[in-house]
């Protein structure tokens, strides 16, 4: 029985310590189950699971709302520079309106009623190019450069003093008159992002903006012919069915202004991604006689394409 009572003893004193020793191993295994939890939890809460990329690179696709003041331009009116009354004035052109309108006296256009003053570019599609440093996930510096070219239709009513066979009453003839521009936008800015949960990228943007303007076409039409209304001849008449020399004419400005937009950065893979946005620009254009700032307008969709180191902040 002593024998036995010690023998029981022996084995309880040894078993202590290897009791210790199974509670501490259980307890680094927990310890890490826990830490591994953690970083799990952490990794599905990233609301940025693509590594940030310092340089961006993109292609601007959108719809452009220019401001109407300066389609006025090409109303023709007698105070622009490029007018019906330096068509109406050349006398071979006259005679050919007059003719095609079936006019025996005179023709004309009313100063007060017979031009439109009201003029709208049509929307038009934008596209460009877009470069983007970001610093980090919230703070960037952008470059971009879009171009549009506008269209801008009235009509402009002639007074024509018909054969008294056909009427007594002046008759008046809607002549469509037409304009184009093209205009180049670059805009340099900062960007505050402010990235979410749902992988989604809010930002704005506010910067400055340089517009480069150049006059395309401005005519009037008769009949189916197109009257310039941009002199092109100089100090020279008019002379049909001859080798006449003609000048190049630019009528072009440059405007500088600020730029304010917004969208949402949707990233699709590590290496792509899309953003949607709004825009305003406020400048001049600047063709003569139409100095004043103004507000224009934008709707773009962004295809990106990331370039440079990845930094996994």
């Amino acid at each position: 029985m002593r024998t036995i009572l010690i023998l029981f003893t022996a084995l309880l004193i040894l078993s202590i310590p290897v009791s210790g020793q199974e509670n501490k191993q259980n307890s680094k295994n927990k310890e890490q189950q826990k830490t591994r939890n953690h970083g799990q939890k952490e990794e599905e809460e990233d609301p940025n699971p693509f590594p940030l990329r310092k340089v961006e690179f993109g292609l601007n696709f959108g719809a452009y709302f220019a401001n109407k003041y300066s389609a006025n331009f090409y109303n023709g009116t007698p105070g622009n520079v490029n007018n019906v009354n330096y068509v109406m004035n050349t006398t071979t052109w006259y005679q050919n309106i007059s003719l095609a309108l079936g006019s025996i006296d005179t023709i004309f256009v009313d100063e007060e009623d017979g031009y439109p003053l009201d003029m709208h570019y049509k929307v038009a599609f934008s596209g460009g190019l877009f470069l983007r440093y970001n610093f980090n996930r919230k703070n960037s510096l952008f470059l971009q450069a879009n171009y549009a070219q506008l269209r801008a239709d009235d009509i402009v009513i002639i007074s024509v003093d018909p054969n008294p066979y056909v009427s007594t009453l002046p008759v008046l003839y809607q002549a469509p008159i037409m304009g184009k521009e093209g205009r180049v936008m670059i805009d340099l800015g900062y960007q505050r992002s402010f990235p979410l949960k749902s992988r989604i990228n809010l930002f704005i943007q506010g910067g400055v903006t340089m517009c480069y303007t150049q006059m395309i076409k401005s005519v009037f039409v008769v009949e189916g012919v197109e009257y310039n209304m941009v002199n092109i001849y100089g100090n020279q008449m008019y002379v049909p069915n001859t080798s006449q020399q003609t000048n190049t004419i630019y009528q072009n400005a440059f405007g500088f202004g600020g730029y304010l937009g917004v969208g949402a950065g949707i990233p699709l893979t590590n290496m792509f991604g899309l953003e949607p946005g709004f825009f305003t620009q406020y400048y001049p254009t600047n063709l003569e006689g139409y100095p004043d700032f103004k507000p224009s307008f934008g709707l773009y969709l962004r295809i990106l394409m990331y370039f440079g180191p990845a930094d996994d902040e």
